[in-house]
């Protein structure tokens, strides 16, 4: 019989840590911690071997295609594929509500364009009945964008991943440009903003890719609410492990014909594009 896989990406910390803790503790299966500092992810290993459960590591650098190859060739000989994947690996420098351009595409690349390549390289190894869960955020919601042509184009039911690109190219052309463009596209954080809202559109067109391939497989993307984390420098509403809830619940326990959707941090679905 073949082992369940269960892989985390930056899994060393925030959440990300507490939702490798929560799948060792209930998921039947091997659950891997990854990060991309090697000394980090291990760190956390050791926390959680400390605790009584047994993750395991691998380095994975989700802006460095050749660092998902190494992954993917990995699991591959190791396993007969992945069964949850949580895309959890994100940037945000809480300092800067106003970034320049090299910043914005520094974050975008790591929030966003990763999950490309992790569809890529990672998304061929998902086995039918697989779930990927998306860690998006309040700011993922549509209504966070100010520039009507994308609040028009975002919504359509035949939406392209190009599209998005676009989308995404465009608000990097205004960063370009300077303060001024930067906070009409999105406001302030709009880097991170623009970030999640194609994140959370991306979510939605990979869902319907697979339903038309008719594959079983669920693409979601969730908000865990206002965490504290040393992301947010200690600020937030919630614990990390209060954060994971909604993530371990998609992972666990939703059912498996809960597909495309935008889950909140109580685990209700919401409309992103109110």
């Amino acid at each position: 019989m073949d082992t369940k896989v269960a892989i985390v990406t930056g899994g060393n910390k925030g959440i990300g840590f507490e939702i490798v803790k929560g799948l060792c503790l209930k998921y039947d299966g091997v659950v891997y911690l990854t990060a991309r500092n090697a000394e980090r992810g291990l760190n956390a290993i050791k926390k959680l071997q400390e605790l009584g459960f047994k993750p395991l590591f691998h380095l994975l650098d989700v802006t460095d295609e050749r660092s998902i190859e190494e992954f993917a060739a990995y699991i591959s000989k190791n396993h007969s594929g992945i069964d949850v994947l949580v895309n959890n690996a994100g940037v945000l420098d809480f300092d800067k509500c106003v970034s320049s351009y090299e910043d914005s595409k520094k974050l975008i690349d790591t929030n966003f364009m990763s999950l490309l390549s992790i569809s890529k390289i990672l998304y061929p190894l998902l086995k039918n009945n697989s779930r990927v869960i998306n860690l998006s955020s309040d700011w993922g919601l549509l209504s966070n964008i100010r520039k009507q042509v994308w609040l028009d184009t975002l919504v359509k039911d035949d939406l392209t991943v190009d599209e998005i690109l676009q989308f995404v190219n465009d608000f990097l052309e205004s960063a370009k440009n300077g303060k001024t463009s930067f906070l009409t596209f999105a406001g302030h954080y709009g880097d991170y903003k623009v970030s999640k809202v194609a994140m959370s559109a991306l979510t939605f067109v990979q869902q319907r890719q697979f339903t038309e391939q008719g594959k079983d497989i669920s693409v979601n993307c969730v908000h865990p609410g206002f965490v504290m984390t040393d992301m947010t420098k200690g600020m937030g509403d919630f614990t990390p492990e209060r954060g994971a809830s909604a993530p371990l619940y998609l992972a666990l326990d939703a059912p498996q014909t809960l597909k495309g959707t935008f889950l909140w941090h109580d685990c209700h679905q919401v409309n992103w594009d109110d």
